[in-house]
């Protein structure tokens, strides 16, 4: 039996040791008191801080337990997906599984972000109800705009409808297939077949009047989609927070269209299927008091801790304020209800509840805080021992943190060297590990990323908006540094929109707005030029659009020689810059008209009054702009009576300027009156001074002939005119850079003269010059010349027609459509009015070669237009609506819809009648036209006897009209004696109608002796009208007589025919 071995000797174990020592230590207390208390004073911290260490250390286990165990709850995140669509490839990124808790570990103004969704969505107004409607509807293509200030829910609107549409639905009947999601990226594709099994597609772009390229381009790529005939329906909804890129003042009647208008596009459609686009407008549905307390509720129990627990009534009782209307804030204050933080305070204003929400998202930051970073090392904690209890949560530096999410909310940070330039700007930044800091940011906002799982920027931005505005604001004393860096020149680009945006929004602190005041008044000058540049280059106003927002917001803070230096240098910017430099010049005037007589120069503020006048007529402003002319022109009387002779010119000029404003506003009486003092003015300057005044008077007489012929007296009009253009030949043949631009307009209207002369051919020449020499600017200059080319364009199409050159004239009038429809999309309030006549002019042109359902849709849109423009300026643009509903009323006449042409003629009628009442010689013209018009309709309904009344009405009217100016009416005459003589042939004796037929037939035999290619073919039908009722009365005689000389018109008409066709060589 083997024995066991022997055990070893054991050692004095460490406890023994350990007491032996405490033994010792114990006799040497007893003994010396002192050591006692400095023993304790040393360790009793010691083993303090090391409990504290080891609970967070285990309670930060535990709570990474808890959140590991409640992601495996979650459900899984959907990744982005894309859908091919020719050679384009759409990447969209779903809605999420929505959440029926919040969990814990998420960032907090995350969780309050529309695409988180723990609260349960309440439907106001129905809008989603609607919205699926919309979406479901039968029509292939449409868009819907939601617009709204941020926090009012336009994305949790569009959320819930992608989970509405793309949820299976078993009670619906052959249920379709959606694709639905957030737009991210547009990129090429080289897969020309589309894989995608969907029928049905929901496009959503968020953030949209910031995109404007991106509006454009899905337009046409979801057109394109729609043309498959495996797809239904294809929708886009776009998400506009801000109704318009311009100030209030530019807007159109739909702003938050106007601010999806695309900025550069030759797609001509794209307006007009905005202009078709369905529109929810949230800030216009506030939360009723029920619906408030039913979102707190839900809100409530979806973010509290204990869900049986309901909120306190008094909480509910706080939500009647006015504060609470939109979605965003009731959210907030519930989730602060549910989750209070230790010394929370009791919110009640916006910035309060979100310094709150920041409160919770600290937390957040800490759990990704980097150790590199941490300000309460072992190292560190004595010389942070301060800061450390206010700024800091465990190792988080609070103030960093702030500072660096503040910067990603103000700019797309590109990638990490960005990042790391931008995070060395802030003051609470050490210097150092700088790069773990952009990692930080990183980790906790991770950036969006494409189909093909690359990220679109460094990060994202915080979320909501207002809240990521209000940190902004709050932090700004740090942020000084970072924005001066922002708002450089140097940094203008793509994206400078998304700092000017932010900045813009946040500016309503008033300590922010003075500091980004004060800073853009530093670098305004070079921030504009750079800005014209960059605008030229693109041919984009869509940075001088924004940098106009930002400048108005913050305005007060600019001073004078800022604003003055900076319009100086927007000379070469055009129609790009327009609405920048006419803010800029509005602030000048403010200014200076603010100041005390001795230091304000009155000359000066005048001639500012008149810059300002021609930059709001630039911008469609045209009783704004009479005001400030009004303004000029009395300051400069005031100045002149105590100088008198030393203002002339500059009073000459002020009443030139007045008498085209008073002109734009339909005060054409008052407008004749202030141009014939300018005249009067520039006649004596130029008489003693040849050399300096002759091209003030040039240009005065041009704008006096135009006044003239609005008052009627075409002769004088035309004497006007060329006595202009022979002036400006010679300044030009001596300077043609300084006068060139001034010779093509006064050609222009020269052109116009001489037709409404009747010389229809010289007409043409000159509108032919004109036109040419615009080109040649445009090319040259764009942004200057552009607008200018579009009306130079028209006019020639008019000119066109007026010699019956019709295919050429439609080809010039789509060019100038083309053009002014580009312009328009771009700034709307300056030129809608004249897409409205290029409009009304290609309408015109389609008419004359038959195209008669083309020529309606555009009379309608012109008509449209102009019946818009004329409720809100009934005097500038009263007989532009009376020519465009005229014209509307011949093309439904020529398709046989006579009931709607009659009717549209009659309300062309009542309103011109009403006109007539205020100013006859002006309007009666108009009048005779819409009597004209409507005597057609009627004739051709064979209502003779109602049109009996009205056509003689109208030929007396002309038969007034051409005693005093034949040149201009007779066509008009014509025209009505030729019905006048159709209608008594059915209604009246044959005296009378033949009587009326002979007077036709000898005004327009005379008017084609003079201008056969015009009038020849009216010839020719008055006498094959003349011929026939000669026949249904049995005088044959006579019949053969008018047979014979119609033939002889016939035949000189072929010979003009083979003679354009075959012109000498």
């Amino acid at each position: 039996m083997t024995e066991p071995s022997p055990s070893p000797i054991p050692t004095t174990s460490s406890s023994q040791s350990w007491l032996s020592r405490i033994g010792a230590l114990d006799d040497l207390l007893k003994d010396h008191p002192s050591v006692t208390l400095a023993i304790t004073a040393v360790a009793l911290p010691l083993l303090i801080w090391l409990g504290k260490r080891a609970w967070k250390t285990w309670e930060r286990r535990q709570r990474t337990q808890r959140i590991t165990a409640r992601k495996q709850q979650l459900p899984p995140v959907r990744l982005p997906f894309t859908v091919e669509v020719g050679n384009q490839r759409l990447i969209l990124e779903p809605a999420q599984p929505r959440q029926n808790f919040a969990p814990e570990g998420m960032s907090i103004v995350r969780l309050l972000s529309a695409r988180s969704t723990p609260v349960p969505f309440l439907d106001r107004a129905e809008a989603l109800t609607r919205m699926e409607k919309w979406a479901r509807s039968e029509e292939r293509f449409a868009i819907h705009v939601l617009g709204g200030d941020g926090g009012s829910g336009k994305t949790r609107l569009s959320v819930e409808l992608c989970r509405r549409l793309t949820t299976p639905n078993t009670h619906r009947q052959s249920a379709e297939i959606w694709q639905a999601g957030f737009l991210q990226n547009i990129a090429q594709s080289d897969n020309t077949l589309s894989s995608d099994d969907a029928s049905s597609l929901l496009l959503v772009v968020d953030y949209a009047e910031a995109r404007p390229d991106v509006v454009t381009e899905v337009i046409d790529v979801a057109l394109q989609a729609a043309e498959d005939p495996e797809r239904k329906r294809v929708r886009i909804v776009f998400l506009v927070r801000r109704p318009s890129p311009l100030s209030v003042t530019h807007r159109s009647s739909n702003e938050w269209l106007d601010a999806l208008r695309p900025q550069e596009s030759q797609n001509e459609g794209v307006n007009l299927l905005l202009d078709e686009a369905s529109t929810i407008v949230l800030n216009d549905e506030k939360l009723s008091k029920r619906e408030r307390e039913e979102l707190f509720e839900a809100a409530y129990r979806s973010f509290t801790e204990s869900p049986g627990s309901p909120p306190v009534s008094d909480v509910l009782e706080q939500l009647n304020d006015p504060l609470y209307s939109q979605p965003l804030l009731v959210t907030v204050d519930a989730f602060l209800s549910a989750r209070p933080l230790s010394n929370s305070r009791n919110s009640c204003s916006p910035d309060e509840l979100f310094e709150e929400v920041l409160r919770h998202e600290e937390r957040y930051w800490a759990e990704h805080w980097p150790s590199s970073l941490a300000v309460n090392t072992d190292r560190d904690q004595r010389r942070l021992a301060a800061a450390t209890s206010a700024d800091t949560q465990g190792n988080l530096n609070r103030k960093l943190a702030r500072q660096a999410v503040a910067a990603a909310i103000l700019t797309d940070i590109q990638d990490e060297e960005d990042a790391i330039s931008l995070l060395n700007l802030l003051p609470a930044n050490p210097g150092t590990n700088t790069k773990d800091l952009a990692k930080w940011l990183r980790d906790c906002y991770p950036p969006h990323r494409d189909g093909n799982n690359q990220p679109s920027s460094w990060c994202e931005h915080l979320e909501p908006d207002r809240i990521g505005e209000y940190l902004v604001s709050s932090e700004s004393e740090n942020l000084e540094t970072l924005l001066r860096e922002l708002l450089h020149p140097s940094r203008l680009g793509p994206p400078s929109l998304r700092t000017w945006t932010v900045l813009e929004r946040a500016s309503a602190a008033p300590r922010l707005r003075k500091q980004v005041g004060r800073i853009l008044n530093d670098v305004l000058v070079e921030l504009a030029q750079e800005v014209q540049k960059h605008a030229i280059k693109s041919l984009n106003p869509t940075l001088p659009a924004s940098l106009t927002k930002i400048f108005t917001q913050v305005s007060e803070y600019i001073t004078y020689n800022s604003a003055y230096e900076a319009e100086l240098l927007l000379s070469d910017g055009g129609y790009l810059v327009a609405p920048l430099a006419c803010e800029l010049v509005r602030h000048t005037v403010t200014v200076e008209s603010k100041l005390e007589t001795p230091q304000r120069d009155d000359s000066n503020l005048a001639f500012r009054y008149l810059i300002l006048s021609n930059r709001l007529m630039e911008q469609g402003l045209h009783d704004e702009a009479a005001t400030y002319a009004r303004k000029a022109v009395l300051t400069y009387q005031n100045i002149a009576a105590s100088n008198p002779g030393d203002y002339d010119p500059f009073l000459g000029g002020a009443w030139s300027t007045l008498a085209n404003r008073l002109s734009e506003t339909g005060q054409h009486r008052q407008a004749l009156s202030a141009i014939q003092k300018s005249v009067k003015i520039f006649e004596r300057l130029a008489n003693q001074n040849c050399e300096l005044f002759t091209s003030d008077l040039a240009r005065t007489l041009s704008d006096y002939a135009n006044h003239l012929q609005t008052a009627g007296h075409t002769k004088d009009a035309l004497s006007a005119s060329r006595r202009s253009l022979s002036l400006y030949r010679q300044l030009t043949n001596k300077f043609p850079a300084r006068y060139t631009t001034e010779l093509a307009r006064t050609l222009n209207n020269f052109a116009n003269h001489l037709a409404s002369a009747g010389e229809f051919d010289a007409a043409l020449t000159a509108s032919k010059e004109a036109t040419s020499l615009f080109e040649a600017l445009a090319e040259q200059s764009p942004a200057n010349h552009r607008p200018t080319l579009a009306i130079s364009l028209n006019n020639l199409a008019n000119h066109l027609n007026g010699v019956g050159e019709y295919m050429s004239a439609l080809c010039y009038a789509r060019k100038a459509e083309n053009i002014s429809r580009n312009l328009a999309s771009q700034n709307p309030a300056a030129y809608t009015p004249r897409l409205a006549s290029s409009l009304l002019t290609l309408s015109t042109c389609l008419t004359n070669i038959e195209h008669h359902s083309q020529a309606l849709d555009a009379g309608q849109e012109a008509q449209s237009i102009y019946q818009e423009l004329v409720k809100k300026h009934p005097n500038s643009y009263d007989s532009k609506f009376v020519a465009s509903t005229n014209n509307l009323s011949r093309c439904l006449i020529e398709l046989k819809f006579y009931d709607e042409a009659i009717e549209q003629a009659e309300n062309s009628i009542v309103f011109c009648r009403n006109l007539v009442k205020n100013n006859q010689a002006l309007h009666a013209p108009r009048l005779a036209e819409s009597l004209n018009v409507i005597s057609v309709a009627l004739t051709k309904h064979e209502k003779y006897n109602l049109a009996l009344p009205v056509i003689q009405e109208a030929t007396d009217i002309y038969r007034n009209l051409i005693e005093n100016d034949p040149n201009s009416y007779t066509p008009d005459f014509a025209v009505s004696l030729n019905n006048l003589a159709l209608v008594l042939s059915k209604t009246a004796s044959y005296d009378q109608s033949l009587a009326a037929f002979h007077e036709a037939i000898a005004v327009y035999r005379s008017l084609s002796a003079n201008n056969p290619h015009l009038f020849s073919e009216n010839y020719v039908n008055v006498l094959r009208s003349c011929m026939e009722f000669y026949e249904q009365h049995g005088h044959q005689k006579e019949a053969a007589r008018i047979r014979q000389e119609r033939d002889e018109v016939l035949k000189r008409m072929k010979e003009m025919e083979e003679g354009d066709a075959c012109p000498d060589s």
